[in-house]
């Protein structure tokens, strides 16, 4: 019996959620030194939620509109402070907040989908006051409040009326006097008010079950979007607030509840119900720009000012496919629509297989390529070096770019768990669920260029498997740490293990190789630019075109841009000036010619293949079809 209840994922999900609430305030003693730098009427009010929370029949609407004032308040103030010098107890507030905003509506969910796990969590909460009934003025108000919630109209949801019965009897209970009678206070529960909550729990039950076809659509749409909004807050909190030292914690979560959605709703019953709990970067805003920018779960070298906010998003279903164009970029075919993962068909209960899925089966991203630049330099390749061969190509006075054919032939990512299935990779975004932050537009040194957090569902079918006017590009985005499960589809190659021989001055040493992923459709661009790391871009899906200048190449560089330094990108569109795109600003003949007498080495980069970039080389990148890569930067 023990080993049921422990197995059933949502029961282990609002044990947590009970256990983390009961555990808050030793929880919040680790947090409480560095949370006193944001000033105690904002932490006395984060407490207060927590405490709040551990009452039988929280109001959730009121805290969670507390716990959104809390996160305004710390998310102003990434507004107020560089990235380096903003203080870390506000990325922590932000997140403790979003924590407890998660287990708020953990509670509202579950109670929609097994109102039996709530109710059982209400009775097993409550220290009940023993209300003495031997009185006329004292069965009377018993009596009254009874009456006036046996009166609420049938359809009235029983997971709130027996809350307001419950919150009606407390408040009751907690008087000194009433009707002149003094109250005598006792843990002993009254065996006549629990037949009576019974009585009315077992008729609220009894017209759960006689909702009609509306009422359940209702039902249902309102459990998706409290799903929707339990990942976007911890998201964000990985997002913006660069997950406050809690990454563990927030992943656990979210695996959590994840297993949890899998559940049909109302598949417990009563009598299995368990409520013991278990022992168990931020966006930076030039007011000037009006824009946002993201620093990443690490603090990245700024290219450009990053992300605004997204209006709330509810994505209702995935794409499962490639749409599949002709050579004019004209649909050909149809777009297969999913809702969820590959599943075994035969398997009645929401466990693991132990069998993979067979992802072979599934559609590809679409290989087309609307244009292909030519390579008139191209990079040496060659397979994978040893280490001591490759510390010395890096010892050398002026290293070279390479392409290693063959330096991540077992990643997951190229075949078992293949990053080329919109269905995998929807899988390990939660049925496509998780937010991303997205580039919108061409290339950052564009006009009208901005960012949004997306659903990775709705970037899919925006950007990646719709044509679109508009470029969509996850970019420069440390996804492997906001996404572990995607995180163990590769590997970090042996060669980032190596001791370059230069580095820029100024730039700190990585302690660990920094991944980032870039991910996007057709013609998406980074600018020529340079970077203080050596670079290991590993192709994945699709193909892209890349171009290295010299780090003595004369190229004139960008200067401050509204307040925004961005002295590493080239003052000039390689894609412009030969012809590939259109012009977006004002150039001249004699840019064009000083542009034309720089050298240059070139390549397309096919999927399995790895590109070394030296420290200090200029390169310019141009996806040609849906591309997916994954860089390695290190010093």
């Amino acid at each position: 019996m023990e080993k049921e209840e422990t197995d059933d994922p949502l029961r282990k999900l609002i044990d947590h959620g009970n256990s983390f609430i009961s555990r808050y305030y030793s929880h919040y003693e680790e947090s409480a030194p560095i949370l006193e730098g944001c000033g105690e009427p904002l932490v006395e009010l984060l407490v207060r939620q927590a405490r709040l929370m551990s009452m039988a029949t929280p109001d959730h609407d009121l805290i969670k509109r507390r716990l959104d004032d809390i996160l305004s308040a710390s998310y102003n103030k990434f507004y107020a402070y560089l990235y380096k010098d903003l203080p870390p107890c506000w990325r922590l507030l932000y997140t403790e907040a979003a924590i407890l905003k998660f287990w708020v509506l953990v509670f509202e969910w579950a109670r929609s989908r097994q109102p039996e796990l709530i109710r059982k969590r209400v009775w097993d909460k409550m220290e009940w006051e023993d209300f003495e009934l031997n009185t006329p003025a004292r069965r009377e108000e018993v009596h009254e409040i009874k009456a006036r919630f046996e009166k609420q109209p049938k359809g009235t949801p029983s997971r709130n009326l027996g809350s307001a019965v419950w919150h009606q009897l407390m408040q009751l209970s907690m008087r000194t006097e009433v009707g002149g009678v003094h109250v005598r206070r006792s843990r002993e529960v009254s065996s006549r008010v629990r037949e009576r909550l019974q009585e009315w729990q077992r008729r609220n039950e009894q017209e759960d079950g006689q909702q009609g076809p509306e009422q359940q659509q209702q039902k249902r749409e309102r459990e998706e979007e409290l799903l929707n909004d339990m990942v976007k807050t911890l998201d964000l909190a990985l997002i913006l607030a660069g997950g406050g030292g809690k990454h563990d914690e927030i992943h656990g979560y979210v695996a959590l509840l994840e297993k949890a959605a899998s559940l049909p709703s109302n598949d417990n019953s009563p009598d299995k119900i368990s409520s013991k709990p278990s022992e168990s970067e931020t966006p930076r805003q030039d007011p000037s720009l009006g824009r946002t920018r993201t620093t990443s779960l690490t603090q990245p070298p700024t290219k450009r000012a990053r992300l605004s906010l997204p209006p709330p998003t509810n994505p209702s279903s995935t794409i499962d496919g490639w749409l599949p164009l002709n050579a004019s970029g004209e649909l050909v075919g149809p777009v297969a629509i999913s809702d969820e993962p590959p599943v075994n068909t035969q398997q009645q209960t929401p466990i693991i297989t132990q069998k993979p899925p067979n992802w072979s089966s599934h559609p590809s991203f679409s290989p087309y390529e609307p244009f292909t630049p030519p390579v008139t330099s191209p990079i040496p390749r060659l397979p994978s070096p040893s280490l001591t061969t490759f510390q010395s190509h890096l010892s050398s006075p002026t290293p070279q770019p390479l392409i290693l054919t063959s330096l991540v032939p077992s990643w997951p990512a190229l075949a078992a768990h293949p990053w080329s299935k919109p269905s995998y990779l929807l899988s390990r975004t939660f049925s496509g669920r998780r937010l991303i932050p997205v580039e919108i537009g061409r290339s950052y040194v564009d006009e009208g260029w901005s960012q949004k957090i997306l659903p990775f569902s709705e970037f899919l079918s925006t950007y990646i498997t719709s044509p679109s006017e508009s470029k969509g590009y996850l970019a420069q985005h440390q996804l492997f740490a906001q996404l572990p499960q995607l995180r163990s589809d590769i590997t970090i190659p042996d060669l980032c293990y190596t001791s370059p021989a230069n580095r820029p001055d100024g730039t700190p040493e990585l302690e660990e190789p920094m991944l980032n992923a870039w991910f996007g459709p057709p013609g998406t661009i980074t600018p020529l630019h340079t970077d203080p790391y050596h670079n290991l871009l590993v192709q994945v899906v699709g193909r892209k075109y890349v171009r290295l200048y010299p780090p003595g190449a004369d190229v004139k560089r960008r200067g401050e841009e509204a307040g925004v330094d961005m002295g590493n990108t080239a003052a000039f569109d390689v894609g412009v000036l030969e012809g590939w795109d259109e012009a977006t600003g004002e150039g001249g003949d004699e840019e064009e010619k000083e542009f034309k007498r720089l050298e240059y080495v070139d390549c397309i980069l096919e999927p399995g293949e790895t590109l070394y970039i030296p420290v200090g080389w200029w390169h310019y990148v141009r996806g040609l079809s849906v591309s997916f890569s994954v860089s390695f930067w290190w010093n």
